[in-house]
């Protein structure tokens, strides 16, 4: 289930869920897309059925520029328009096949739309490129190039026993000015925040090494007037 809506566009919301209707076979899922209009007050059949390869991540969606986009996960790389209520594929960056993709990290800030992937083939290294939707939806392109080797001094649990970078990316924060965006990042026990243009990092939270944080999905809070 997904929400999309922006408060400057109008007072009115949509709701977007995926059913999932039926296994086909060991690779594919079938799927339903279903939408919900707060101005007619009625939910109805947007596409009645796709098909999906499993295992299919629609928990994950991110509402930005009159669609709602799933991060590229596991060979589904889709996004739904809103307006024409039809799926579309979402391209992916020049240099980062659909079979060799891992996706660090995917989301939405100040009307931009990120992306951070690495080839699954490449080591773990700390040399990142952040990617930016283009308006029209048609690619991407890098927005940030960043190269974070100065993290494990700082931060030595960021390196693995096996020598593997153990550093997760939770969020993409454009500031009002350019030079104000940050990565938000997570170590084993920290959390991080890292400036994108002059480079700079400060620790924001620390918690026991042993708290369990797992595969948890993380939200930035954005205040609001309005009351549910």
């Amino acid at each position: 289930m997904g929400l999309a809506y922006h408060q400057t566009d109008c007072p009115h919301y949509k709701l977007v869920c995926i059913r999932s209707l039926e296994r086909v076979g060991e690779l594919l899922e079938l799927f339903q897309i279903q939408t919900y209009s707060s101005d007619t007050g009625k939910w109805k059949i947007s596409i009645e059925s796709f098909h999906a390869m499993k295992p299919a991540f629609f928990y994950q969606g991110v509402y930005w520029n009159g669609a709602v986009f799933w991060g590229p996960y596991y060979h589904n790389y889709l996004y739904f328009k809103l307006d024409v209520e039809k799926l579309q594929t979402l391209p992916l960056p020049v240099g980062l096949p659909s079979s060799e993709i891992i996706t660090m990290y995917f989301g939405e800030s100040r009307g931009h739309l990120h992306l951070i992937g690495r080839n699954k083939f490449q080591d773990y290294s700390l040399h990142w490129n952040v990617y930016e939707m283009l308006s029209d939806h048609s690619g991407w392109f890098v927005k940030y190039q960043l190269q974070l080797d100065e993290l494990p001094g700082a931060f030595p649990e960021t390196v693995s026993g096996y020598g593997y970078s153990d550093l997760d990316v939770i969020d993409v924060v454009r500031g009002e000015e350019e030079e104000n965006t940050f990565l938000v990042l997570i170590t084993p026990d920290k959390f991080i925040t890292y400036n994108v243009h002059d480079k700079s990092y400060k620790q924001i939270f620390s918690f026991s090494r042993y708290s369990y944080i797992g595969s948890s999905i993380f939200h930035r809070y954005t205040e609001t007037l309005s009351s549910f």
